[in-house]
């Protein structure tokens, strides 16, 4: 009997190192598909012990760009992104848009305070996804903005950027206390009039400012994420360091403060005859149907990489 034991363990032993010889041959002639092979088989397994959702609650609440103007034929980027992620991964997908043209970042938190109903919406959301900070911006050079005084526009700039974090800060800690586990994404701002004005560098630093406010802000919170869109979408088909060289070569002479207002803005633009293929031809300064692919794309990329909103608790 202990012959065949000893038999018996003899042929398991060999049977181990043959097949450890097996592996260490295969992985040093094959070395990526054999990694890759183990890889799949671990990322199928950690699928496999994370169950995913079937369905998730959306809720937009912002501006004009979340109100969708621009693309009223799919509703913007909250459209869309409910298009990708029913094609895409799947799930059923409820949204709730609460964008309102023109809204400021204390406008859209004083909707929310008295809308019971969006606070429920919020208070049950998966995703919650926020555009705010342009009309916020906007509003400070229609009213502030009477010169071409650098420093004091400067000035001017920089004391609203403190007045609108504070803002923001508010706005943000109503939506963590109606809801601490959604996960949050917040839009930047981006500069609309660029592909026509490109020499007035103003308009373009203040809007980096305002990004870099509302990007230090959401970094302040929990499962909050920025996504920036601002160079994509002001820069449209001018993709290039020699196109935007040429863009401003071509461009006519216009200052800051003749951009200082909504009908000063149209009445330029009227005179300009270029385009940005990502801007509404109907008034120049929303996203079109393919801006807001831009948006979407941005938003399914983010969402991708801080899944947390779609894994079952």
């Amino acid at each position: 009997m202990s012959k065949i034991w000893e038999t018996v363990k003899v042929v398991l032993i060999v049977a181990v190192l043959a097949g450890a010889v097996f592996f260490g041959v295969n992985y040093l002639m094959h070395p990526q598909s054999t990694a890759k092979s183990l890889t799949n088989k671990t990322s199928k397994t950690a699928r496999q012990k994370t169950p995913h959702k079937r369905s998730i609650q959306l809720v937009a609440v912002g501006d004009s760009l979340t109100e969708g103007v621009g693309d009223e034929a799919e509703g913007g980027y909250v459209g869309q992104i409910k298009q990708t992620l029913t094609s895409k991964q799947h799930l059923k997908v409820a949204t709730t848009n609460a964008g309102k043209s023109g809204d400021r970042s204390d406008q859209i938190l004083a909707r929310i305070n008295k809308s019971k109903t969006l606070q429920q919406k919020i208070a049950h959301a998966d995703v919650i996804t926020v555009t705010v900070g342009g009309n916020d911006l906007l509003q400070t050079l229609e009213g502030s903005i009477t010169s071409n005084n650098t420093s004091k526009n400067n000035a001017t700039v920089a004391k609203a950027q403190t007045v609108y974090a504070k803002k923001l800060t508010t706005l943000f800690n109503k939506l963590q206390s109606l809801n601490k586990s959604a996960s949050l994404f917040v839009f930047s701002i981006y500069n609309p009039v660029y592909v026509n004005f490109p020499n007035v560098t103003s308009i373009d630093q203040y809007v980096r400012q305002w990004n870099d406010q509302t990007k230090t802000t959401v970094s302040q919170y929990n499962h909050a994420y920025f996504m920036d869109i601002n160079t994509t979408m002001s820069h449209g088909q001018y993709k290039t360091a020699a196109e935007i060289n040429k863009l401003k070569k071509a461009a006519s002479d216009t200052t800051l403060t003749s951009l200082a207002s909504t009908a000063a803005i149209t009445n330029a633009l009227s005179a300009e005859s270029k385009t940005n293929n990502l801007i509404s031809k109907s008034d120049n300064f929303h996203p079109n149907k393919k801006g807001y692919r831009i948006f979407t794309n941005k938003l399914y990329q983010t969402m991708l990489a801080h899944n947390s909103w779609l894994l079952k608790k």
